[in-house]
C-alpha cells in the first residue's frame, strides 16, 4: 500500500456509497493518499441516508447500483431534501456510461461523473472541480442541483445544442471526456 503524498483532503467528510469491497478499497486508498482522513463507505442507499441527515459530509461518490436502491435514487433523494445538505456535491462513479444514463444522472442533479474503469487522475480531477470550482445550485420547478454550464460565456446556441444531444441518444458508452461535455451541457465530439 501506497503512502500519503498529500494533505489536499485532509479537510473533508468524504462518503463512498459502494458495494463491491475491492472498487471500495481502491477508492478509499486513492483517497487517503490525498490526505483523506474522514472517509465514510457504505453499500447501500439507506445507510448513505443516514450519514448524509447527520449534515456533516462534504461530498459523496456513489455508484449507480447500490444495495437496497440505487445512486440515482440516493440523488434524487438528496436534491429534494429541504435541509442544506441537498446542496452536497454528488460525484457519480459507474460504468453506466450509456448517453441516456449520463443525463438521466445530469438531470437528477449530479454533481460531476466519473467513468469506470477510473484513472487516479480522472477521479482526482472531478473531486478538485468539486472543491476548487463549486458550482452555484439552480432551484426551477422542474429542477433542483449544480448549474450544468461551465462556460464562462453563454452563447445563443443553447436550443440547436440541446435538439443535436437528443439525437445522439443511441445507447451507447461515451468516453470520460464526452461524459464531460454532456455534464456541463454540451454536445458531445
Amino acid at each position: 500500500m501506497a503512502g500519503k503524498t498529500s494533505d489536499y483532503l485532509s479537510p473533508f467528510k468524504i462518503l463512498v456509497a459502494e458495494p463491491n469491497p475491492l472498487m471500495c478499497r481502491v477508492t478509499r486508498q486513492l483517497l487517503s493518499m490525498l490526505g483523506a482522513r474522514r472517509i465514510f463507505t457504505v453499500s447501500d442507499s439507506e445507510t448513505a441516508k443516514s450519514y448524509l441527515k447527520q449534515g456533516e459530509i462534504d461530498f459523496i461518490l456513489s455508484e449507480w447500483y447500490l444495495y437496497t436502491s440505487d445512486g440515482i435514487d440516493l440523488v434524487r433523494w438528496l436534491r429534494a431534501q429541504r435541509s442544506d445538505i441537498r446542496y452536497t456535491p454528488f460525484i457519480m462513479v459507474t460504468s453506466q456510461t450509456r448517453m441516456q444514463n449520463v443525463i438521466m444522472a445530469r438531470n437528477l442533479g449530479i454533481t460531476e461523473f466519473v467513468a469506470k474503469p477510473f484513472s487516479a487522475n480522472s477521479l482526482i480531477t472531478r473531486i478538485k472541480e468539486v472543491i476548487e470550482r463549486p458550482r452555484p445550485f439552480v432551484s426551477t420547478s422542474r429542477y433542483f442541483g449544480p448549474d450544468r454550464r461551465r462556460r464562462t460565456k453563454i452563447t445563443d446556441e443553447g436550443a440547436d445544442r440541446r435538439k443535436s444531444e437528443a439525437l445522439l441518444i443511441d445507447g451507447r458508452h461515451l468516453t470520460q471526456d464526452q461524459i464531460d461535455n454532456v455534464v456541463a451541457g454540451d454536445s458531445i465530439r
